[in-house]
């Protein structure tokens, strides 16, 4: 089979333009492998292979086609190497949310709300466009108390757990809601072989029947060659009324530094009681000692700033499923009142991180106390074409 040839004086190829003129609506090309982003811009990658670095703070994302939305995996924040793809032209892209809302957090899910006329309205002190958020009422599975979960036919013969399937709800524009939902998730429990139970790792929003999952036995099931005896899992609907679930269709423009708490979540419609918190990503823009310690110079970190967890404990939010975050590193010179720390990594977070501070080393005595302010900064990515 031909392949690309190669060797010295054959590399990649120089910066090209990301793209072409022929585009209807396309902006000015330009021959350039480094991209500047803005907090609240975004960068839709051209169809092409590419290899991409992203920088400190910006998130790869993907066009989710269950909730048209733009999904961050979880560990996003992590990759500090190279990424390789091959991109369409429309799903995924390159995006720089710090200071922006990212999600959003059932705190209570609240009672008697109806698809149709619920909205989530966000309030705070946005330098331009605002958020736009979607809920999702109902049609969950399995929440505690009134999920009910059968397997018909527990199986036999299993080694390993088998893996559970369950369909996406149906797309908004054949979705009795008119919004479409989220996928549920689970996962199979053996005992001696056979299913014992099984778990919901996410429960899910906007099914308007309860779905039918498949049990497939793992391919690494050893027991594969002697026979097994395949499960059936049945499924119940519940969380009628509820807000099960809040997309962000738009994560509009970021907040001013130091104010990223001030974001407000209101909840209209004909049912009560809901109550929704965002989570905005954010990364530390400055540090400073408040108080001064004994020993020597301070190194500062941070532990938590997952995104906050809800009412919903079997999801994606309580189980860091949907973003896993960065801790900061900010170093100090002197141990002195009001001493403003070199950020090394600001880190990347949903939610308000905890701040940690190490004294010197071979130092004693009281550590010293750090200011942080959170909010967004610049970023830059590189998006060098393929061979």
């Amino acid at each position: 089979m031909p392949g690309n040839l190669s060797g010295p004086g054959l590399g990649l190829p120089f910066p090209q333009n990301l793209f072409p003129t022929q585009l209807q609506n396309a902006p000015q090309d330009a021959s350039s492998n480094r991209l500047a982003l803005a907090p609240g811009d975004s960068f839709v990658i051209p169809a092409g292979d590419w290899t991409i670095g992203l920088g400190l703070y910006m998130v790869l994302q993907f066009l989710d086609p269950v909730t048209n939305a733009w999904t961050t995996a979880a560990g996003s924040a992590w990759n500090r190497g190279m990424v390789f793809l091959s991109a369409d032209g429309f799903s995924v892209r390159i995006a720089n949310l710090t200071g922006c809302v990212v999600s959003a957090s059932v705190i209570n899910g609240g009672s008697n709300y109806v698809q149709a006329t619920t909205t989530i309205t966000a309030i705070g002190a946005f330098v331009g466009a605002v958020p736009t958020l979607l809920p999702i009422v109902g049609g969950a599975l399995g929440l505690t108390g009134t999920f009910t979960v059968d397997v018909p036919q527990k199986g036999a013969g299993y080694g390993v757990a088998p893996i559970v399937m369950i369909p996406p709800p149906p797309p908004a524009q054949s979705n009795p809601n008119g919004v479409g939902g989220i996928q549920a998730a689970a996962i199979a429990v053996i005992a001696s072989g056979t299913v014992s139970s099984i778990s919901i790792v996410n429960p899910g929003a906007g099914y308007p029947t309860a779905p039918v999952a498949v049990v497939v036995p793992s391919p690494f099931d050893p027991n594969l060659a002697t026979g097994i005896t395949n499960a059936t899992v049945a499924f119940s609907l519940t969380s009628v009324g509820a807000i099960m679930g809040a997309i962000v269709t738009n994560n509009g423009s970021p907040l001013p530094n130091g104010s990223l708490g001030s974001v407000t979540l209101s909840i209209g419609g004909a049912g009560s009681s809901g109550s929704l918190t965002a989570n905005v990503m954010q990364t530390v823009v400055t540090a400073s000692l408040s108080g001064a310690g004994l020993g020597g110079a301070p190194f500062g970190t941070t532990s938590g700033g997952a995104p906050l967890q809800g009412s919903i404990t079997n999801g994606p939010m309580s189980n860091f499923l949907d973003f896993e975050p960065r801790p900061a590193q900010i170093g100090f010179a002197t141990i002195t009142a009001n001493t403003v720390g070199s950020i090394f990594d600001g880190g990347l977070f949903e939610s308000a991180p905890t701040v940690v501070s190490v004294p010197g080393i071979g130092s004693a005595g009281t550590v010293a106390t750090i200011a942080l302010t959170l909010g967004s900064r610049p970023d830059i990515a590189i998006i060098q074409p393929g061979p």
